[in-house]
């Protein structure tokens, strides 16, 4: 009799061990069940959101702050409440626009601003304080460009200018009004 169950005990080692291989594979291979997101509906949604890009160097590039910020599923543009974006160089601020809706594409790297729409560059040795009000404005982050197609107002020191449209190339440093220009220029 003794002798029967050692016999038998590699038989059902064996057994156990392949019940138990199967039971490991089976919930190895579980994999949990997701849903379709409702594409009308934010994926998810921030407050008080802040995101920093750094240059080669480790100093600040860009800043895009947002009293609340929200992304659609499968979609590359971000939605902001009240945005600020700021664009540095060498970590001193060139230029902040600031908006009560916004929004900024990921892949294009493009902002897009609407609703009161303020364009502030700070004074430098040469140049005093310009600040630009529009309705709405494009930011091109790779190309350093802010136009606009809408009226807007400029403030440059004392002097000021009414036009029809702008660019702004940060790199030049040469803001251009496009149409319906009208100035007034104080010293």
């Amino acid at each position: 009799m003794i002798l029967r169950a050692q016999r038998l005990f590699p038989i059902v080692l064996l057994a156990l061990t392949g019940l138990l291989t199967f039971w490991l594979d089976q919930i190895s291979r579980w994999t949990p069940e997701t849903r379709a997101l409702d594409p009308n509906k934010p994926e998810f949604v921030a407050e008080h959101f802040t995101a920093l890009r750094y240059d080669t160097t480790g100093k600040v590039q860009d800043q895009l702050s947002a009293q609340r910020m929200w992304q659609y599923p499968g979609k590359d543009d971000l939605f902001f409440d009240a945005p600020t974006l700021q664009v540095f160089a060498a970590g001193v601020l060139q230029y902040d626009v600031r908006g009560q809706t916004g929004r900024y594409n990921n892949k294009t790297r493009q902002a897009f601003f609407d609703r009161q729409v303020t364009l502030f560059k700070p004074a430098d040795a040469q140049r005093p304080e310009t600040r630009v009000d529009t309705s709405v404005m494009y930011v091109d982050l790779d190309k350093r460009l802010a136009r606009s197609a809408a009226p807007v107002t400029i403030h440059y020191g004392t002097s000021v200018a009414r036009s029809v449209g702008f660019t702004y190339d940060q790199r030049a440093g040469l803001l251009k009004l496009l149409s319906n220009a009208r100035v007034v220029y104080a010293k």
